[in-house]
């Protein structure tokens, strides 16, 4: 049968040589091979256009080229197939990494080192605060966020999570529903990774940000959807003792005119937090693809009524 491929990265062509090298018995189509879009059974996607999908009749499975599915989800022709995301601990890692590069910024104290060599100023040292003193709260605690919680953890700061449904077991102090007051007011940096889905948009607003300590980072990695920017800024205009990682936006790229280019307190980075690596990601997409070749059977990973 026939794969349907079609992504938005700038290495399209890399992604698709290296599928080609490792499913040899499978044909790749584009989005522009229309008289074969009959014969497609798989599609391998990050930004499908729309009314694709509606011309697939023989799709049983969908593989989304990174952890997010809300590319998919928003399609209106989507219609329950099966979604595998891609669930790789490389991405956890390299997720963890940006983490806690922001954490050890704000706890050195790098930002106001930073506005001073700008101003050419030898300003006064700055006491950092010791990994054992921070509380750590996780905003999100799915595949990636597990991971970025586990790996701090070890790092010997306090870990603390919020989440929507209560969990079995954990090794971290969980809040849940009506806590986020609560959660909110305990952290000293909040880790946002937060999907996208119509409960978690502007979740971050001008009441959460209200009740956070005065003197705290924000780090926002999970989309940008879940951000009302407008409220953030204000924070952030108001309060030059909070601070900002940002590496997810409404709009992307994050126009030249937005003010959150020149607030002092903010850190931007390009939506690169967790990049998706090709040969890590082909070896799990070929797994699953394999496994069903063997059982005709796929579960996806995506809760519709969760969205995520």
């Amino acid at each position: 049968m026939t794969i349907l491929f079609h992504c938005t990265f700038e290495n399209s062509v890399q992604w698709k040589k290296k599928i080609k090298q490792k499913i040899k018995n499978k044909k790749i189509i584009s989005i522009y091979d229309t008289n074969k879009f009959n014969e497609v059974d798989i599609a391998i996607v990050w930004n499908l256009p729309k009314h694709i999908l509606a011309k697939l009749p023989k799709l049983k499975i969908i593989f989304s080229l990174g952890a997010g599915v809300d590319h998919i989800l928003k399609l209106d022709d989507y219609k329950s197939i099966p979604i595998v995301r891609i669930k790789d601990p490389l991405m956890g890692e390299l997720m963890y990494y940006y983490v806690l590069s922001q954490i050890l910024n704000y706890q050195i104290g790098i930002n106001e080192y930073k506005i001073a060599q700008n101003k050419k100023l030898w300003r006064k040292e700055i006491l950092p605060t010791f990994n054992k003193d921070l509380t750590i709260g996780i905003l999100g605690m799915g595949y990636l966020g597990s991971i970025v919680a586990k790996s701090l953890k070890r790092n010997n700061y306090k870990i603390i999570c919020y989440k929507k449904n209560k969990l079995k077991t954990s090794q971290f102090k969980i809040y849940y529903g009506a806590q986020l007051n609560k959660f909110l007011r305990s952290v000293d940096v909040l880790v946002n990774i937060l999907p996208n889905t119509k409960a978690t948009i502007n979740f971050i607003n001008s009441k959460n940000l209200s009740l956070m300590k005065k003197k705290c980072l924000f780090i926002s990695i999970g989309r940008g959807s879940t951000v009302n920017e407008n409220d953030l800024i204000k924070q952030l205009k108001k309060n030059k003792f909070f601070y900002a990682s940002l590496d997810v936006f409404q709009d992307e790229p994050l126009s030249k005119k937005n003010i959150l280019w020149s607030l002092p307190n903010v850190n931007i980075t390009p939506h690169v937090a967790s990049i998706t690596l090709i040969d890590s990601a082909i070896n799990l997409i070929y797994e699953r693809y394999l496994k069903y070749k063997k059982t005709k059977k796929i579960k996806s990973d995506v809760n519709l009524n969760n969205g995520y």
